[in-house]
Formats: C-alpha cells, structure tokens, sequence
C-alpha cells in the first residue's frame, strides 16, 4: 500500500467544452454522477481548459460560476492537463494538439492563465500539477534555438511559481509528458532535455535546484507502455539525477500479441484494430520486431493500409499502439491492453520513499471513450469512468492479478 495515500481522480479532457458554462454542465452531468457511483462527498477531478475557457475561468463572473459550480457539486480539482491548448474535440485533432510549441510565447502565456487559475481554485495547502506539451511533435526535431527558447521559457515559469509559492503558498509544478513521436518521445529523451538545457552547467546550481523544483515530468503509463520502456529503471534513473514526479496518468494502450496467434486469429485481430482506426486523434504505433529492434509509425490507419499490401512482414512479433484504452480491461477478443504495466507502476512506486512531490497525484486519462468500439462502452460515460476509478482504487490495496477481460470475438 502506497503511503501517504495518492490523489485519485479522472481527467476531464474526455468530456468537450470550450467554454464555463459547457465545462460545467459536462461536470454535472458526468463527473457528479461519477461521485455519487463511488459514495464520495467529495471527488478529485483533473481539469482541462482549452485556451479561450481559461481565459473566461479568470474573468471575475467566470471564476464566481466556476468555484460555485465546483462546491455544489463536491468536485475538487486538484490538477490541470495543459497538455491540449486549443479544441481538444474537434472532428480532427491529429497533429494539432501539438501546436503551439513550447517556444512560442503563446504556450508560455497559456500555461501562465492555468498557473493562475489552479492557484485560484486549489484548496488552502494543497499541491497542484499541470501537465504539459513535451515542447513540440518531433518531425521536424526542433532547432538548437528553438529548444534555447523552449527551456527558457520553462526557467521563466519555474521562477515564477517559486515566487507564488513563496507569496500564496500554493506549490504549483508543471510536468513535462513525453509521448511517443514528440520532441521529447520517451524518459530517457526527458532526461537528457534536462541535461542538455536545464542542468546546473547551464544554469548554476541555485537556479538548476530551483528549476527541478517546478519543472517535473508527468509518467503516462500508455506512453511508457508503447515506447517499451522499462518503468522501474526509467523512473529510477530520472529520480537518481533530480527529476521529480509531478503527476502520473493511469492509461492503458493496446497491445497486440501477433506471435501468439494463427493465421486466423492475425485476420481476426486486424478487423479488430480497423475499429480503432478513427479520424479524431493521432495513434502512433509501435511496432516490436522479430530481431529485437523497434520501429514507431506515426499513425494507426496508415499502418493498417501497408498491413493490407504486406499483411506476412507486418504481423510479427508485437504491436503496441496510442490508443487510451478503459484501465480496467485487460483484452478482448484477439487483442490485449497493456493494463500489466499500470500495476508494474504500482508495485515501483510502493517501494518508493518520495517520488520527490509532495503528493502523488493519479489521473485516470483514458480521453478515447467517445471514439471506442461500441463493444467497449458502456451506455452512460460516468458509468465506465467510475468502473476505471474502482479498478484503480482497488489496484491500490492489492496486487493480484486483474481478471478485467471482454470476450469480443
């Protein structure tokens, strides 16, 4: 058992609204029936803001409908994602959640908007986290200049967190999430980011300490799980050289065990995957070749159309591909999710003293219900967001294995 207990909650990019009053409403609708599923008073909640709401969350009549909402409906945010700044459910997003970068002055001054309003909202001796962009997609990787600005824009920010920490007394950390094909894909390219550019030989020890303070990295298990890595090593080496756990999102990603199955079983898994091949949101995959290397493509249908023309050269070995699958499933029909590793997280970080936070914060991020296979829904989304949040809260109080499967054949 993890001790002090973590922050457990949902991240609430899976409803859309881009505006006060449709963030609320989808509260009510969603997140309030989520808490009284679980018998809470009160429920944690990851919040999301795209960038106009954030701005309207800090007008002084958008603030006032906002803590008011948040306190009727026994909601407590204590973490942002900031990772999407513009509309997060458009009919395409794809590439765009990538945009801005961090070293456009228009992330910076987002990131500053949800700084404010976190501080605002947190409750008196609380600690809030922000995740956000690992600086931009990786293709083309960016300059020497453009990763200079990034990083200063990131020491700006720290600066000035540590100068509200020590005015309001709100710890606010904003975390860095790699994801796989970014500029930062994977923790090992999040350490030498801070090696390369926010090390004490670029910044001085006070700053570089300081820095390491307010810049932390946000774990994805998903992420982890699709690049391969790891967690215990990875997580260890980033905690060796000063890099603190700002917050963890519990997702899970799809895997696909090729050398496991028959010739019928490949057909019968490629019509399942062709069910994940939306338009919505980017699904890089993975793929884990026969002779130990690894190959990531940048988007699921693509793959799916070379499989079609080469269908014996693709289906080897292992898939792993981005697509948030519910936490609590651990496969259906031919396919699997990659719901071992939440628990391999688990068990590293019962051993572990501090993650270097004061709190451990958990965020149930499974954003994807509106575009899953129906055979993975459930009628109402409160109710597979509550049926995540009891599996995760029972995975905190035990680690046997999970018997989460759907026959879907």
């Amino acid at each position: 058992m993890i001790d002090p207990p973590p922050v457990v909650g949902y991240c609430t990019n899976v409803h859309a609204g881009i505006d006060v009053d449709t963030i609320l409403r989808n509260l009510e609708t969603h997140a309030s029936a989520v808490r009284r599923d679980l018998a809470l008073s009160t429920l944690p909640v990851g919040l999301w803001f795209s960038e106009n709401a954030a701005r309207e969350a800090l007008e002084p009549g958008g603030l006032q409908r906002l803590r008011n909402g948040l306190e009727t409906m026994g909601l407590v945010p204590y973490t942002f994602n900031g990772f999407p700044q513009g509309d997060f459910h458009s009919a395409v997003v794809k590439h765009r959640v990538y945009s801005p970068t961090w070293w456009d002055p228009s992330r910076l001054a987002y990131t500053r908007d949800l700084v404010r309003l976190l501080d605002l909202l947190l409750e008196p001796g609380r600690f809030g986290s922000i995740s956000t962009l690992p600086i931009a997609w990786g293709s083309p990787q960016p300059t020497a200049e453009q990763w200079r600005t990034a990083a200063g824009n990131l020491v700006a920010l720290a600066e000035e967190l540590h100068q509200r920490h020590e005015t309001t007394g709100r710890r606010i950390v904003i975390a860095l999430e790699p994801e796989p094909g970014c500029a930062i894909t994977d923790t090992p390219s999040l350490r030498k980011f801070f090696a390369d550019h926010l090390s004490e030989k670029q910044l001085g020890s006070s700053l570089a300490d300081r820095v390491r303070t307010y810049v932390t990295m946000c774990h994805d298990v998903c992420h982890a799980a699709v690049m391969g890595e790891d967690q215990a090593s990875e997580l260890s080496a980033c905690r060796h050289e000063g890099i603190r756990i700002g917050k963890v999102q519990i997702s899970s990603a799809i895997r696909v065990p090729w050398q496991q199955l028959d010739a019928e079983g490949r057909l019968a898994a490629l019509h399942q995957l062709s069910q994940f091949a939306e338009d919505r949101y980017l699904h890089q995959t993975m793929l884990f070749l026969a002779d130990g290397r690894t190959q990531l493509m940048e988007d699921l249908p693509s793959v799916l159309k070379q499989v079609a023309e080469q269908h014996d050269a693709w289906c080897r070995n292992e898939w792993r591909i981005h697509f948030h699958v519910p936490i609590d499933i651990a496969s259906w029909g031919r396919i699997e999710s990659t719901q071992n590793e939440i628990e391999r997280f688990l068990r590293w970080v019962e051993h572990q003293e501090t993650v270097g936070s004061p709190e451990l914060h958990l965020e149930v991020e499974t954003y994807a219900w509106g575009v899953l296979p129906k055979s993975l829904r459930e009628p109402q989304l409160h109710q597979g967001i509550t049926r995540e949040l009891k599996w995760l809260r029972s995975r905190l109080h035990s680690q046997q294995p999970s018997q989460g499967v759907i026959h879907d054949d």
